[in-house]
């Protein structure tokens, strides 16, 4: 028996392989910085109670943002003791994860939802990363980023400093305002977090669908800053043209945004469809060290 697990923000998805069945369950949020360590514990405790004992357990693989911190692995090691789990505990990010399924082998992913980052693995086994560092001073790319340029091109015109009187017009509209103190207000005094300022991206997507040159502009340069990652990520695992897949809200359908960034990134890799969801890839994390003899951290 050997259990992959994605933690995520919403949601949390473990895929159970035992006596040649396979079976996926859904549970609630993982990310325990927003939901509390009582009830990360409560999560936990659910989870192992849903699946029985597991003496026969030869390996499991959490995968999730934040995993690797030694406060996390400890309360996991605590709340597994009582089932009777004496195998492998591997704690991988959501990014590497992601990246087994979707590419399973040599290759890199791209996630462009409300962050960005770029991921991949070399043919020696050598991983290597590319931003991810938050909205604050990265993210370039991102469902964040687009929507920040709505907000700021919104505001410009309103000031008389830009002509964007589509996305302007959407920008107020999306956020139910009719002027500049609207805006503020929406950014600044509504403890608004991220997500709300990435949600603007499809205002600027609609806008450009439109043929709005300044939301077009914006979508061109997020899929420059896209291509920039990938090009460094292939340069640090010296791979020519890696195959990539594209992953995250912002890239997942067909659509201008996707169109651009895959013309932009051509000329760095060979874009592929995702093998596998980011589940598969932590079962398969827990599948190969099962057969492993020595504890993989």
């Amino acid at each position: 028996m050997y259990i992959g697990i994605d933690g995520g923000g919403t949601s949390t998805k473990a895929e159970l392989h035992r006596d040649g069945h396979t079976e996926r369950r859904k549970y609630g949020p993982f990310n325990i910085s927003a939901i509390g360590e009582e009830a990360f514990r409560k999560l936990l405790r659910e989870m192992f109670a849903d699946w029985g004992r597991l003496e026969d357990c030869r390996a499991l693989c959490v995968g999730g943002a934040g995993v690797s911190c030694g406060e996390l692995e400890q309360i996991i090691r605590e709340e597994l003791k009582p089932t009777g789990f004496t195998g492998k505990l591997l704690l991988r990010s959501d990014s590497e994860i992601a990246l087994r399924g979707a590419v399973d082998g040599p290759g890199c992913i791209l996630i462009a939802g409300t962050g960005s980052i770029g991921f991949g693995v070399n043919e020696t086994g050598e991983t290597a990363r590319v931003g991810g560092f938050g909205h604050l001073i990265d993210d370039e790319g991102s469902g964040y980023a687009l929507g920040r340029d709505a907000l700021s091109a919104a505001l410009r015109t309103l000031d008389g400093r830009m002509n964007a009187p589509l996305l302007r017009d959407g920008v107020l509209r999306f956020i139910g305002g009719k002027g500049t103190g609207d805006i503020l207000d929406y950014v600044y005094y509504q403890n608004r977090g991220k997500a709300a300022v990435a949600a603007l991206s499809r205002v600027t997507v609609e806008c450009a669908e439109q043929g709005d040159e300044v939301a077009l502009s914006i979508l061109r340069r997020g899929a420059q800053e896209l291509r920039a990652i990938v090009e460094a990520l292939a340069n640090r695992l010296r791979m020519e043209r890696p195959r990539l897949a594209l992953l995250g809200g912002l890239l997942d359908h067909e659509g201008i945004y996707r169109s651009l960034a895959e013309e932009a990134l051509r000329a760095v890799a060979q874009v592929v469809p995702p093998a596998h969801d980011a589940l598969w890839g932590a079962a398969k994390l827990a599948e190969e060290a099962a057969g492993e003899s020595e504890v993989l951290r």
